[in-house]
């Protein structure tokens, strides 16, 4: 449950051996690779002086930056068109072993297969082309099926032009105002309500004048481009046996084309992942450095993995030089990945972490603290046993059948922890007392409840939301002091608003606070205020404090009168940011009572109403409940987590560790 330790791997290898290195590092899964010239130049990039590392320490002085010459574009254009063709692969699982590593029998593979393919979808592809010019040419000439005209003597007029338009109604009519204007000779062949198919003769010395008047009309040309012989009706009777033959050979394409995709589904997926094993074995050397002789590759891998990686280039081992370096022993111009590890219980509230930002290397993983608190606090704002149980179900339903762990396991724990709490304040669906024939069979009114119930004890419910609060920052407060002792950050981790003389101050007025209320005389007065005075000039004081302890000069990074307002000014924003944090909590007390009080209003309204109208107002108001006020809730609980409580501790300056690798590969 914490951040992995991390491991920078270096490798040096012949540079025969660098495409089989990069490719079992794909497979191994667990290498971030690092530029290796950056670590070179670093110094950080170290080998053991022995004979039999001399060669590869002498060539060092030749190092570059690895040239890789293989252009993978055309194979992966290739590849997106036999994917284009294909149903997408679910479910199949390959072994390591059958992926295709030989550059050149992976290229000779795809690009056939393409071809195969590619050539049967042309064929496929230019009969549903001839198809869909049939279908056209057959819905034009629906237009003229009336006529007992030869196609062959229209197409072959000496000194006239013929041409059928479709004209709207509106323009047919002024075509006929204004007919003995128009050099040509135009009959309605087929007429509806909104428009009108006209074929018209015009000689062809006037055809520019007719085009001018046509156009105006917006006159839209149907093109014939028939060249069957004989009368409309003799064409369509042609051309729909040819359609007849057309889809019989479409349909035997199509069924070639399947058959040919299925006998080779498999193959397809191994050529689709060798392609992809290919592409992140060139990801990974384009971070190699490399002379003639020697190849250069650093990397950072998860510690518990360091063996499997190992084991994944064990064929090439006796031709390497592997050393490996704790992440504290690499140069600070590094950036050390995050990779959170965590048990099943907070495991999905990592996504939640990631949505604020990611932990640095050296911060603690507050992925268990975010979620066991903000289940507490999810619960106690939303306590209800039935709606619990409606979240957890939909929890479970995401996870097992739409795939979806993140969302799917924070619903399942946030409906836990809200039917736990359902249990504490006796809520079923928002009712608080059993039906008339349970309390007539059981001589019991209301459910029983373990804790309080919010709206009868209203002050209670408001002060233990502060409580928990209270509870948290302090937690909060110990989250802050290990980082800051983890960074060595003296000025933050001492003197601080959330260090060590910040969290005095804290538990000092809380201590304070309750004793004034409960009348008990703890400390006198005078004490109480010299901690305050104290424990605020300290904060005051932080830099050159911690500066004067740790001997820097100057003492101020800045010019005094500067930081003394500044400092000012921030005492007095910790004075706020201290008191609205705590208060802000009341809203966990708060959102228990609104829970209540809004199925209460859906309560009276059902009793205005009888029958099915009541049952309808309660199912009706648990929907709103479960959507409108869940929703609102998740909202609050979030912000609750982010501002109140990271802010305290959590500066996410990290970078998320992301392995190379080859999924759906065993």
């Amino acid at each position: 449950m914490a951040i992995e330790k991390m491991i920078m791997l270096n490798i040096v290898g012949h540079i025969a051996d660098i495409d089989k290195v990069s490719k079992s590092l794909v497979l191994s899964g667990c290498v971030q690779p690092v530029d290796a010239m950056q670590e070179l130049n670093t110094t950080d990039f170290t080998v053991k002086t022995t004979e039999d590392n001399l060669d590869a320490l002498l060539d060092v002085c030749y190092i570059r930056p690895y040239a890789n010459s293989r252009n993978l574009s055309e194979l992966e254009k290739a590849m997106e068109k036999i994917r284009s063709l294909c149903p997408k692969s679910k479910g199949i699982k390959i072994k390591a072993e059958e992926l295709i590593s030989d550059f050149s029998e992976l290229s000779d593979a795809i690009m056939n297969l393409e071809k195969t393919l590619g050539q049967k979808y042309e064929v496929l592809q230019n009969k549903v082309s001839e198809r869909n010019n049939i279908l056209e040419t057959l819905k034009h000439l629906q237009f003229l099926k009336g006529l007992d005209i030869s196609f062959e003597e229209l197409n072959n007029l000496k000194y006239m032009d013929c041409r059928i338009m479709k004209i709207s109604s509106e323009n047919m009519k002024k075509l006929r105002n204004n007919y003995e204007n128009i050099p040509s000779i135009a009959s309605t062949i087929y007429e509806h309500k909104d428009y009108h198919i006209i074929m018209a003769f015009t000689p062809y010395i006037l055809l520019p004048e007719a085009d001018r008047i046509y156009n105006s009309l917006n006159c839209e040309i149907i093109p014939l481009s028939v060249k069957e012989k004989g009368t409309p009706k003799e064409i369509i009777n042609s051309l729909n046996s040819k359609l007849n033959d057309i889809n019989k050979e479409i349909q035997n394409l199509e069924s070639e084309l399947d058959k040919e995709i299925n006998d080779n589904k498999n193959q397809i997926y191994i050529l689709e992942k060798s392609l992809e094993l290919e592409v992140k074995s060139n990801f990974i050397k384009d971070h190699m450095a490399s002379t003639n002789e020697f190849f250069y590759f650093s990397g950072w891998v998860p510690k518990r993995l360091v063996g499997k990686v190992k084991k994944s280039i064990e064929d090439s081992k006796d031709k390497l030089i592997i050393t490996e370096k704790e992440a504290h022993e690499v140069s600070s111009n590094i950036v050390v990945p995050t990779s959170l590890r965590n048990n099943f219980i907070v495991r999905p509230f990592e996504s939640m972490v990631h949505m604020y930002a990611v932990p640095s290397y050296g911060e603690l993983d507050p992925t268990i603290f975010l979620g066991l608190s903000y289940m507490l606090l999810f619960g106690a704002m939303f306590g209800d046993v039935g709606q619990g149980l409606i979240f957890t179900l939909v929890g479970i339903l995401l996870l097992k059948k739409m795939n979806r762990p993140n969302l799917g396991g924070v619903l399942f724990r946030l409906g836990i922890s809200s039917t736990i709490f359902g249990f504490a304040y006796g809520s079923i669906f928002g009712f608080e007392e059993f039906p008339h024939f349970i309390q007539e069979a059981f001589g019991v009114e209301e459910m029983p409840h373990f804790f309080i119930r919010p709206m009868d004890n209203i002050m209670e419910t408001l002060i233990y939301g502060v409580m928990i609060g209270c509870i948290l920052l302090v937690v909060s407060y110990i989250y802050s002091l290990i980082n800051n002792f983890r960074k060595r950050d003296l000025e933050n981790g001492v003197f601080g608003k959330d260090g060590l003389v910040g969290f005095i101050f804290f538990l000092s007025l809380l201590a304070f606070i309750i004793t004034t209320y409960l009348k008990i005389n703890l400390l006198p007065n005078g004490i109480w205020f010299s901690i305050f005075g104290v424990s605020l000039l300290l904060m005051l004081f932080k830099e050159p404090l911690a500066n004067l302890i740790l001997g820097k000069r100057p003492l101020y990074s800045e010019g005094k009168t500067d930081y003394y307002v500044e400092g000012g000014f921030g005492i007095i924003e910790t004075l706020i940011s201290l008191f609205s944090n705590t208060v802000s909590f009341i809203r966990v007390g708060a959102f228990a009572l609104n829970h209540v009080g809004l199925f209460m209003a859906f309560t009276a309204l059902a009793k205005m109403m009888n029958g099915m109208g009541s049952v309808f107002m309660y199912v009706l108001g648990n929907i709103v409940i479960l959507g409108l006020e869940g929703l609102i809730v998740f909202i609050q609980g979030l912000r609750l987590e982010y501002y109140e409580l990271f802010s305290k501790y959590f500066e996410g300056e990290g970078e998320v560790f992301e392995s190379i690798k080859v999924t759906g590969v065993a």
